[in-house]
């Protein structure tokens, strides 16, 4: 830095008039020169310093812009990293799931079969029960229904013998009828031929 003229006669002078003693105002000034003696800036000092400083923030501005572009360049390889890996984590997870799937359908289908089977035997096992009992029930219809069927006959046996007995009564009053009738008719041809003879 340039060091700055200091007037020290004429601070002397102020301080003085400002009512201050001349011993005390000359060690003031003494002292106040001798801390800013060499540490006053110019303006040279200033413009210099803010082209260094612009300089200094250029480069600075430069680095952070490739500090900026590296992180991100880094960020977008650990980016498509990190991706790829998901990818292929997804494919394994997927390829997992797949295989669990086809294992859970291979079981599910198993046992599906063997319910079916079980099933089948149920039915069949039902069906059987099923015939069974409606065969006894037809054996027993049937049987009912030939002792129907005989006391049927039984009861036309008796009523065909009724009637054999009722039919050969109701013959021989007709004959005793016709017998009486023909008598009585011989018996008026008689009166007619004797009257008439």
């Amino acid at each position: 830095m340039s060091s700055l003229a200091f007037d020290t006669h004429r601070a002397v002078k102020a301080l003085c008039e400002a009512g201050a003693a001349e011993p005390l105002a000359e060690a003031f000034v003494e002292t106040i020169g001798d801390a800013i003696g060499g540490n006053v800036a110019t303006k040279a000092d200033i413009a210099a310093s803010e082209t260094a400083l612009r300089a200094d923030i250029a480069a600075s501005e430069a680095a952070l812009r490739a500090d900026i572009a590296a992180s991100e360049a880094a960020l977008r390889a650990d980016i498509a990293d990190a991706k790829a890996g998901l990818e292929a984590s997804i494919a394994t997870v997927r390829t997992d799931l797949e295989a669990k799937i086809d294992a859970v359908r291979t079981d599910l289908e198993t046992k599906i079969d063997a319910v079916r089977t079980d099933l089948q035997a149920e039915i069949k096992t039902e069906i059987a029960e099923s015939e069974a009992r409606i065969q006894a029930k037809i054996d027993q219809l049937r049987s009912e229904t030939k002792a129907d069927i005989a006391g049927v006959h039984t009861e036309i046996a008796n009523v065909r013998a009724e009637l054999k007995t009722d039919i050969s009564g109701l013959e021989a009053r007709l004959f005793r009828q016709l017998w009486i009738m023909a008598a009585g008719i011989v018996g008026l041809t008689v009166a007619l031929v004797k009257l008439l003879g």
